[in-house]
């Protein structure tokens, strides 16, 4: 979730307008200013994203909340969060939770709810968007700032799927903007896509995206580096070039990596929670400490064959 998280904030910070449009509708009275960096003390916990916005002099705090996938702690997690929001900045709070990747829920909950001898004594509600709903208003160009998710929101992903994206976002005027864009839509598309596949479709924006995307700089600054070393070595202009193509190529193969070893770990936890329903929040935090992906492959394959989550986790311990 990771590579996910750091890509949707990229756009939440760029964007947003848009996030405001998809949430409150399409008022445009809103004014706004992003919070950086938001936390509050429970110790200390950095939120996904909040907006600060105002309208006929009433504030209010936006916070968005970005999910791959549905964990059963979201409700009281929304819960405390907008509490200790309310209580550290004195405004009221809109929670908003968007779930990213298109999956077959059957209910997604939208309520923190205390019962007491099956009686309901405290609901506190939050706003659910399932972003996948949103598709045709993002590919026909309504919400076209989101254009770098839409392989999150598709049952079939494929090439044809990959270079509309990229149309989309190159209709963006912002150069920087577009450079971000197509750096998140790069490293989102890594969760289904073999990397040759994404070098070759976006080959053209990789001298851009080194220039002008700070999401790429930050992200690939070691392979970056690298490359001016060697070009700078060679003395010539061709050899500066290609050695910062040679970097940028090395780091987004780094970059791309990253997402895999994400992307299995993700795969592991769909199969376990299909199989065996919700699962226990020690078995991702073991995953997330493990980093080689020979692991997490013969691990995958484990989670298809166990019989049961105690066994997996018996394996898992092991590793």
């Amino acid at each position: 979730m990771q590579v996910i998280d750091r890509s949707i904030k990229v756009l939440a910070r760029q964007y947003p307008e848009t996030f405001i449009k998809l949430v409150l509708g399409k008022d445009t009275g809103w004014e706004y200013q992003t919070m950086e960096n938001p936390e509050i003390n429970i110790p200390e916990k950095r939120l996904d994203f909040v907006y600060e916005i105002e309208q006929n002099d009433n504030k209010y705090l936006l916070h968005l909340e970005f999910q791959l996938r549905h964990e059963k702690e979201v409700p009281a997690r929304i819960f405390k969060y907008s509490a200790y929001l309310t209580e550290s900045y004195r405004l009221p709070v809109i929670p908003v939770v968007i779930y990213l990747e298109k999956r077959n829920y059957r209910r997604l909950p939208d309520a923190y709810i205390v019962e007491v001898n099956n009686k309901v004594v405290s609901r506190f509600t939050y706003q659910v968007i399932k972003l996948w709903e949103y598709e045709q208003d993002i590919a026909g160009g309504k919400l076209k700032e989101l254009a770098p998710l839409l392989v999150l929101l598709k049952d079939n992903r494929d090439v044809a799927l990959l270079e509309y994206t990229r149309k989309l976002i190159l209709e963006e005027k912002d150069i920087k903007r577009r450079a971000d864009s197509l750096s998140v839509a790069i490293s989102v598309a890594e969760r289904y896509f073999d990397r040759e596949i994404l070098l070759n479709i976006f080959r053209e924006e990789f001298k851009m995206l080194l220039k002008e995307s700070s999401f790429v700089q930050e992200w690939y600054n070691e392979g970056l580096q690298k490359g001016l070393r060697d070009g700078m070595e060679k003395g010539l202009a061709e050899g500066l070039e290609r050695g910062l193509e040679r970097g940028l190529e090395k780091g987004l193969v780094k970059g791309l990596e990253k997402g895999r070893i994400e992307a299995l770990r993700d795969s592991i936890l769909d199969v376990l929670e299909e199989r065996f329903g919700v699962l226990r929040s020690g078995i991702g935090k073991k995953l997330e400490e493990i980093d080689d992906s020979a692991a997490l492959k013969s691990l995958f394959k484990m989670s298809l064959k166990v019989n049961s989550l105690e066994e997996f986790e018996k394996i898992l311990g092991q590793v």
